[in-house]
């Protein structure tokens, strides 16, 4: 229909500095050391959403515990203590010190369930229509997108290419093997090699043997890319760093000559879809410029970072980072119904106040919409046609009982753009366009609308990045040869003094 246009009041930010000069913040780092420090002092215990995944979410206490992880933001921060780190180059060391046994742990005796959780349970396909509404892609890792270098990027985090695709949980128990969508619905459903996915696959009791798997489903060529590795064969792997769960996870599927469970990465009668895991380097100069340029099977979609140390968090976090340029993603830009390359954004409005707010566990009010205009709509609102639910089976906001807290609303990014303080953004000129769907998710975060902002004016480059790894490891190795401490670098001094990467160590 036609969506009403009006500028937010009050709040439309001054005369932008230089984009690249906007990038200097202590603000970013700190967060990356807020969420590194929660690992250190909390724990969570994630054996009981491990299992509602597994098999169907169908037992109350199950789902008590499966929404407690997810819905709440601070929970979605906390980690394991003592993480287990292992180095890539031996995928077959490991130590079992590090696994919750998902089996032993909260498990019900099945002579304590009905017969209907019985039946509805029964493979990991079978879910409740209730349970598929609570699934969102918070039971994902999402990562924060690059608005600026981390310090310690050259040697304390991963780069790997992200297969062009659709995200799923790949989720295996039971003697069957499913695929979901980040809204919940089941993309395939098909046996595999994996523990617990076929007839075949099953060892020993049907609790002990399960796996939940982070994939990207290839279509070009029926491949499903493992991202990373949350349970294998009934134990656990959330509260495990990165490198132990990528060093575990190229040991079972990564070469397939040597991979112990070979059986998965190619395809057969147990096996429908071959699994493959994409190339991970350590992001110094030489493994940054092999996960930009060297050949993959895959289309690319940008590159991954992952923190060595970082543990699987259900929901956004700093120790992921997503980056994208024109030359790696056919969508660097997010695409635009009309074919422009405005900006536009999707946030989620606070209705005491009329704030509308960014979808970070600790949102960013961006403008307050005007209270004649809030008056109007919510008249408007009202007045629609009732209907069963105020939600369309198509994820469109039918309109019937107000603007309601938490409601989507998109907005497009008026000339005047964003007003950032610190490397965060504080306000933004924004134009009302209509009610989102209701359906994506949530709303945009806060690095995602950054990334957008500085891609369409001065986006960070791969050159840049480039240069402060170099960087950061010429100020390491100055302060191990001096034996002094080395000194942070961040990409704005990087970018300050960029003229070109040496010996074309980025040119493509």
């Amino acid at each position: 229909g036609n969506h009403q246009s009006a500028a937010m009041s009050g709040r439309l930010p001054p005369k932008r500095d230089s984009v690249k000069a906007s990038r200097l913040s202590t603000q970013l780092q700190k967060r990356r050391d807020a969420a590194r420090q929660r690992q250190r002092d909390a724990r969570r215990d994630l054996t009981d959403h491990a299992r509602s995944l597994a098999f169907g979410a169908e037992d109350s206490g199950s789902e008590a515990s499966a929404t407690r992880a997810v819905g709440d933001q601070d929970a979605m921060h906390r980690s394991s203590s003592n993480p287990q780190e292992l180095a890539l180059e031996h995928p077959g060391t490991s130590s079992t010190e590090a696994w919750v046994d998902v089996a032993q742990m909260g498990r019900e005796s099945r002579h304590e369930r009905s017969p209907r959780h019985r039946r509805s349970s029964s493979a990991p396909g079978k879910w409740s229509r209730e349970s598929v509404a609570r699934f969102s892609e918070s039971q994902f890792m999402l990562p924060e997108w690059m608005v600026d270098v981390p310090p310690d990027l050259g040697h304390a985090w991963f780069a790997t290419p992200r297969p062009k695709g659709q995200r799923v949980l790949v989720i295996s128990s039971r003697g069957c093997t499913v695929s979901r969508l980040k809204n919940g619905r089941v993309l395939h459903r098909f046996p595999s090699a994996l523990p617990g996915g076929s007839q075949r696959t099953m060892h020993g009791k049907a609790e002990d043997s399960f796996c939940i798997l982070d994939c990207v489903f290839h279509q070009e060529d029926g491949v499903y890319y493992v991202m990373d590795c949350m349970a294998w064969n009934g134990m656990s792997m959330y509260d495990c760093t990165a490198e132990m769960r990528l060093s575990w996870l190229y040991s079972k599927l990564g070469d397939p000559e040597t991979a112990e469970c070979d059986a998965a990465t190619g395809t057969g009668p147990n096996n429908r879809y071959r699994f493959a895991v994409p190339p991970t380097h350590n992001c110094d100069a030489s493994g940054l410029r092999a996960a930009y340029g060297s050949p993959v099977p895959f289309r690319r979609d940008g590159i991954q970072f992952l923190a060595k140390d970082g543990n699987y968090e259900l929901g956004v976090t700093p120790l992921a980072v997503m980056w994208k340029d024109p030359n790696t993603s056919d969508f660097f830009l997010d695409e635009n119904p009309d074919g422009s390359d405005t900006q536009r954004v999707v946030l989620s409005l606070q209705s005491a106040t009329g704030d509308v707010v960014t979808g970070d566990p600790t949102p960013i009010a961006l403008a307050r919409l005007p209270a004649h205009f809030l008056e109007s709509a919510g008249r408007a609102a009202e007045s629609a046609p009732a209907g069963d639910d105020s939600l369309g089976r198509d994820g469109t906001w039918r309109g019937n009982g107000g603007l309601r807290d938490g409601l989507l609303l998109r907005f497009a990014v008026g000339k005047s753009g964003l007003q950032i303080q610190d490397g965060l953004p504080v306000a933004a000129d924004l134009v009302y366009e209509g009610i989102a769907n209701q359906r994506r998710g949530g709303a945009d975060t806060m690095t995602k609308i950054l990334f957008q902002y500085y891609a369409r004016r001065e986006p960070i480059t791969i050159e840049e990045i480039g240069m402060a790894v170099e960087t950061q490891a010429r100020e390491a190795a100055m302060a191990a040869s001096s034996g002094s401490s080395a000194s942070s670098v961040s990409i704005a001094r990087s970018s300050q003094s960029f003229s070109g990467i040496p010996n074309g160590l980025f040119d493509f």
